[in-house]
């Protein structure tokens, strides 16, 4: 026995795709001729569907908000979103679908809730990018529709959503403003009367105290907290005022010194003293910086250590010259660089003298000031514990009413701006929604598509024919002509000989077949033709 053989299938020509057609037409056009029927059969049982629409217009204020600002609780858009919320609720639909006999027959099959809920899913409420006037100008707008399976109620319930949302604006709108202008106007009063209780109680207190009332201690406070201040600066300039007389004695102690060296001295004792009195001048100098700097920054301030350390060093400088003192040698005493050092040291040791004069006087003048100003501090002192020692009720008192004052007069203007508000809802015209386009009455149902529902039906049971078909061809490894025995075989193909059999027995299967195809053509061709009929009956 041989063994089986695996040969691949050769790939297919033109010529086998026309003969994969040509055998297995019938399992092409069944399917897709099924799929047209049920399509259609769907498609026209299905329940049509009529959508009316309506377009309102939100109008803006009338007059400019710079003269009349409306005072509402929402913007329009959350006005209209609490308008629909109201208009959804299950009061309301449940009033429509009675009114108007909306959904019989699902209230016979379906709760309440479920059908109120279905006739939420056809209401719709939508925005509209904008609407263009006359002057080109683009407002805002909003579309209400509603969908049901009878134009004339589709169109009647959707005039009414647009009645209740315009009634509602209305409404609701004028209701805010007066509940509005009610509160403040009782918020006014009540503003009023504490304003009325907190000027009574001051002028008790005003008559109960009069000529001991306390309108200067803040004044004299005041006056009290300036003198203080002043004599804390008078202090800093008097403790300023003794370092320099400090300093000041220090340069005249050295400075006599200096010229008691100078009367017996060599020139290099002269040259010696001249260093030292260049060193002292700049220890002054820098000391003088240092404490200038003192006046206007503090303790840690960069320029000020720099300074203190310039000082120390030029101190240290100064003890190391003085510990390395010269010695003294013979010189005349006619010597001109001794004169002139003398000459130097006697008109150093006068200005310091005159320093240390005008320094005394300046004491004399910050000690005679501070004095004064003691005095007057004792002064407003005794001033102020000779008031009234109900000042703190006083102070109390003033501030309760200009308290009650401001909020009175802050109340009074924005009720005057609620009523301004409330009288041009009243007129009609603040922000509001205008009827532009009426709800329109359907022609043609927006649902279900037919023309897109049948084809797609005939379409897909072609498809599915494809499917049978290369299922068929897949499974099927039969030889199907002279390419396959050539292939499968290895042979020479020399020639054919044709199927032959009984005339009969073909006539007999082909009428069969044809008969079998015109009565699933006129059967389906019926049941497309009743379908169609009864849409068109149940509408007429």
């Amino acid at each position: 026995m041989l063994d089986r053989l695996s040969v691949p299938r050769r790939p297919l020509d033109f010529e086998d795709y026309i003969d994969i057609l040509r055998r297995n037409v019938g399992w092409l056009i069944a399917p897709a001729f099924l799929g047209l029927v049920v399509s259609l059969v769907v498609a026209y049982s299905m329940e049509d569907t009529y959508v009316s629409q309506a377009l309102i217009r939100i109008v803006p204020q009338q007059i400019s908000e710079k003269l009349v600002q409306s005072y509402t609780a929402q913007d329009i858009a959350d006005r209209i979103n609490s308008m629909a919320q109201s208009i959804q609720s299950r009061n309301v639909l449940t009033n429509l679908i009675n009114t108007y006999g909306l959904y019989k027959a699902e209230l016979k099959k379906e709760p309440l809730t479920d059908v109120i809920d279905k006739m939420k899913d056809a209401m719709a409420i939508y925005p509209v990018p904008g609407v263009t006037n006359v002057a080109g100008a683009s407002l805002p707008a909003m579309g209400v529709s509603f969908k049901y399976r009878d134009p004339d109620t589709a169109q009647k319930v959707c005039q009414e959503l647009v009645s209740r949302f315009l009634n509602v604006s209305t409404q609701d709108t004028l209701e805010n403003q007066m509940l509005t202008n009610k509160f403040l106007e009782d918020e006014v009063t009540s503003a009023k009367r504490d304003l009325e209780i907190a000027e009574q109680k001051l002028a008790d207190y005003r008559t109960k105290n009069a000529g001991r009332l306390p309108d200067e201690t803040a004044i004299n406070l005041q006056q009290m907290n300036a003198l203080e201040q002043r004599y804390g600066s008078l202090s800093e300039a008097m403790s300023r005022n003794s370092e320099q007389k400090m300093m000041l004695e220090d340069e005249l102690r050295m400075a006599n010194d200096r010229m008691a060296a100078v009367k017996a001295a060599s020139p290099e004792i002269v040259a010696y003293n001249q260093r030292i009195s260049q060193l002292d001048k700049d220890i002054e100098t820098a000391k003088n910086n240092v404490a200038e700097l003192k006046q206007r920054y503090h303790e840690d301030y960069p320029g000020l250590q720099d300074a203190e350390q310039q000082v120390s060093f030029l101190e240290k400088q100064r003890a190391d010259l003085a510990k390395s003192k010269p010695t003294k040698t013979d010189a005349s005493v006619d010597d001109p660089s001794i004169a002139g050092a003398r000459l130097d040291g006697k008109e150093q040791i006068d200005r310091i003298k005159t320093q240390l004069k005008a320094n005394s006087m300046e004491a004399q003048r910050i000690m005679k000031e501070m004095a004064g100003v003691n005095a007057a501090i004792k002064s407003y002192q005794a001033r102020l514990e000779s008031g009234p020692t109900s000042e703190k009720e006083y102070v109390d008192l003033m501030r309760d009413r200009e308290l009650a004052k401001q909020q009175y007069e802050d109340l009074e203007l924005k009720r005057q701006k609620s009523e301004l508000s409330m009288n041009l809802e009243r007129r009609k015209q603040g922000e509001s929604l205008e009827l532009l386009d009426p709800a329109t009455k359907p022609d043609t149902p927006s649902a279900p598509k037919r023309a897109k529902i049948i084809p797609i039906g005939a379409f897909a049971g072609l498809a599915l024919g494809l499917v049978i078909v290369a299922i068929r061809e897949v499974k099927d490894t039969s030889l199907k002509n002279l390419k396959d025995a050539r292939l499968y075989t290895q042979l020479q193909i020399l020639g054919s000989i044709p199927l032959l059999e009984n005339d009969v027995v073909v006539q007999r299967r082909k009428q069969v077949m044809w008969v079998s195809w015109a009565t699933a053509t006129v059967l389906g061709i019926a049941i497309m033709a009743g379908s169609v009929a009864h849409y068109y009956l149940s509408k007429a």
